[in-house]
């Protein structure tokens, strides 16, 4: 059994390509309704159940004139497929041939997509930038303008760099002096007094004790 492709034609326009198969050996041809099978078109999909509805000989059905089969697909309903598409599933007759070829080829098929894969990104790198690790390179126009503003600025500032000093004189409020001691400066002699006149009306009040008072 070989599984080949060829051009699908509607009428006299190409609307893409089909799978379909040769070498059949005679224990793969299906027959008997529900069996299942292996469309070429789900050669791929291992996880997909397929089982054969009916099969049509050619000139039996007036919608297949060259016979074809009617099966059910599990994520799809009923579908048709001509007499050479459809095979009956290797797994279901151990047919360890077809099942070798069959792994060969979902390998050859995924080493297949990730070679494309690879090469998709690679050429979305090159697209995106020069492969080389770093900032990229910057555009000569915003180059160019960049230079001229720095040249601009170099000359407003004479070629000093920083904030050009005031020209304007602000006038500074002269702080008392401390007699060189530090720390918080001593009250005078009126807050002391007041302050001594609270703390007497409290411990009156109080009768000498600290604290909040209790409850009777």
């Amino acid at each position: 059994m070989k599984l080949q492709e060829r051009d699908w034609i509607v009428g006299d326009h190409k609307i893409g390509t089909q799978l379909f198969y040769s070498d059949v050996e005679p224990e793969l041809v299906a027959i008997t309704p529900g069996t299942r099978v292996l469309p070429a078109a789900y050669f791929y999909e291992k996880k997909t159940r397929c089982e054969l509805l009916k099969r049509y000989e050619p000139g039996e059905y007036r919608l297949m004139p060259q016979g074809g089969f009617e099966v059910w697909v599990e994520d799809g309903g009923r579908r048709y497929f001509e007499l050479d598409q459809v095979i009956v599933h290797p797994a279901v007759i151990k047919h360890q041939k077809t099942l070798d070829k069959m792994l060969r080829k979902a390998e050859k098929e995924q080493a297949k997509r990730d070679r494309q894969y690879n090469k998709a990104a690679r050429e979305a790198k090159k697209s995106n930038g020069t492969g080389k690790r770093g900032r990229r390179p910057m555009d000569p126009v915003e180059r160019a303008r960049r230079e001229q503003e720095q040249a601009a600025r170099a000359l407003k500032s004479g070629g000093k760099r920083g904030r050009p000093k005031s020209t304007v004189s602000t006038p500074k409020t002269p702080k008392a002096p401390t007699g060189g001691k530090r720390g918080r400066r001593p009250l005078d002699q009126a807050t002391k007094d007041a302050r001594a006149r609270e703390a007497a009306v409290r411990a009156k009040k109080s009768g000498g004790k600290r604290g909040r008072p209790k409850r009777g």
